[in-house]
């Protein structure tokens, strides 16, 4: 499905609750929070760059589609997908696109968030 021209009729026209539930599994837990309910395979760590790319793959989405509908260069998404955020203009805007790219493709920015502070090596903060 070629989702360019609407990003959001796009989005609702593949099932909303259909999107979540495929974009929350693919949001593996941290291994810095283990538990006995998870297997050490769901315990892998994920990245920043790895849970954003999981998300929009499993969307359906292309880098295209997002950087059509964020505003965000494609370059700089592909960028943050492989967790280099040198091309962000500096952590407060790598917060904001990041916040950005969740809210696009329906999904939570609070625990991506916190895994870049702690990719970051930052001390948490509000979101």
């Amino acid at each position: 499905m070629n989702c360019r021209n609407s990003f959001q009729s796009c989005v609702e026209s593949k099932g909303e609750s259909r999107m979540k539930s495929s974009v929350l599994a693919s949001l593996r837990p941290s291994s810095r929070y283990p538990s006995d309910t998870y297997s050490s395979e769901e315990l892998a760590p994920v990245s920043v760059g790895e849970r954003l790319q999981q998300a929009r793959v499993a969307a359906g989405f292309t880098v295209e589609d997002l950087a059509d509908h964020t505003k965000i260069r494609a370059s700089i998404i592909t960028a943050i997908e492989h967790d280099d955020f040198s091309y962000c203009g500096g952590v407060t805007y790598a917060r904001g696109q990041i916040r950005s790219l969740a809210k696009a493709l329906r999904t939570d920015s609070v625990p991506i968030l916190v895994e870049f502070e702690i990719q970051m090596g930052m001390p948490p903060s509000a979101h």
